[in-house]
């Protein structure tokens, strides 16, 4: 788990288990991928970057229970400053699948639509992808599949020391 004081900014934090039982992609995310995270965030100035709903803020404190902290290996500080400005020019917008569906009707699937924003580590992927870092070459990328990344540094508390 992480300490608020020791995050840095373009830190990533994923979180482990079920942050919202009513959240079924999460749940099913855990489950499919036999992996513990189910939530990313971005540490910007001060304060979380999220996308839930919305694109949103939550205090550095607010996953340090079931959160870890991992660092983005050989990225700048411009690099790192690039991508959480991305980030923070989307607070505010309607993101997620919870938001498309709540558009109301079908999801229009002919419809191209940008794959990172569908789960909370898209916005991650897609905001270092702004810096010219790629995080994960999954289509659609999640959490576990942030948390296999060769590029981020931290701890993997699923794996078994032996």
């Amino acid at each position: 788990m992480y300490r608020p004081e020791d995050l840095r900014l373009g830190d990533i934090i994923l979180c482990e288990g079920a942050l919202d039982v009513r959240d079924p992609l999460g749940l099913l995310m855990v489950w499919a991928s036999d992996n513990p995270f189910q939530h990313a965030a971005l540490v910007g100035d001060g304060e979380l970057l999220e996308s839930l709903d919305v694109v949103g803020t939550a205090p550095l404190e607010a996953y340090a229970p079931v959160g870890w902290r991992f660092q983005v290996a050989g990225a700048t500080p411009v690099q790192l400053r690039t991508a959480v400005s991305a980030a923070q020019a989307r607070v505010g917008e309607a993101y997620g699948y919870r938001a498309l569906a709540r558009e109301g009707g079908p999801v229009p699937l002919y419809r191209r639509f940008d794959p990172h924003d569908v789960v909370s580590s898209g916005l991650v992927c897609w905001a270092f992808a702004r810096a010219a870092i790629r995080l994960s070459w999954q289509p659609l990328p999640t959490p576990a599949s942030l948390s296999y990344s060769p590029l981020l540094l931290g701890p993997r508390p699923w794996r078994e020391v032996g």
